[in-house]
């Protein structure tokens, strides 16, 4: 199974009248840059036949809008949403969930779109069980991993991709 890491694209800042709001960081919409720069990597991914067989998405509102703009582009057929994937998201649960589900096996391709610095943290533990903190990925860039079999764990994966937003925009 391959798995894809995607991180939503340019997000307008935090209201400066809310400083340290959650509430604020959760309804931040993409910019108008940040929908254009998504539409290219669409776009872009199309054009390299990149298709997924689920996306799942983090609840916040920016994630949710790059995932949407990525499933208008038939990048994949189903979306879903999980609160795994918000910035304060957690990777043994999602992994627990994940593994889980009686459909896992029918995925032969997933991409999760998140935020930063969860995205790279849990390519790095997915890939080598730690987080070293050398892979930052950039808005709308996209981190492919690929597992053995439809088991997704901790330090099972080999990289199969680092595909930054400015080779896809």
């Amino acid at each position: 199974m391959y798995l894809y890491l995607i991180r939503h694209g340019i997000a307008a800042d935090p209201d400066p009248l809310v400083p340290n709001s959650i509430f604020s960081d959760e309804i931040r919409p993409l910019t108008k840059v940040g929908r254009k720069k998504i539409t290219q990597v669409a776009a872009k991914l199309q054009k390299l036949e990149l298709t997924f067989d689920l996306m799942i998405t983090s609840p916040l509102i920016r994630a949710r809008q790059t995932a949407a703009i990525l499933i208008d582009s038939q990048i994949s057929p189903k979306l879903e949403v999980s609160q795994d994937l918000k910035p304060s998201g957690n990777l043994p649960n999602w992994l627990i969930a994940w593994n889980a589900r009686g459909t896992s096996r029918d995925i032969a391709s997933l991409a999760l779109v998140g935020h930063e610095p969860n995205l790279s943290e849990w390519a790095e533990l997915l890939v080598f069980g730690k987080v070293c903190h050398k892979l930052i990925l950039k808005k709308g860039g996209i981190v492919g991993l690929k597992f053995p079999d439809h088991q997704v764990g901790i330090e099972m994966a080999q990289l199969h991709c680092v595909i930054p937003s400015k080779y896809l925009s």
